[in-house]
């Protein structure tokens, strides 16, 4: 059975299942979203996993340039 939350509840903690711990979960209108921690990054610049996985690979290579290619 879902649990339904006030209009005042902005976050509860509760088991993530991806981060494998209690975490903080937004709650919006009265019912319980997505994961706080995990979605954070994504939220703020709008990436994918796959395209965020992507940049931090191009910004690896660019700070270690392969030397003797």
């Amino acid at each position: 059975m879902t649990e339904h939350y006030t209009a005042a509840t902005e976050e509860v903690r509760k088991w993530c299942n991806r981060c494998a711990r209690v975490t903080a979960h937004a709650v919006s209108g009265g019912r319980i979203g997505r994961c706080m921690e995990h979605e954070s990054g994504s939220l703020q610049t709008g990436e994918s996993q796959k395209q965020t996985k992507a940049r931090e690979q191009r910004e690896h290579e660019a700070r270690n340039p392969k030397l003797f290619e």
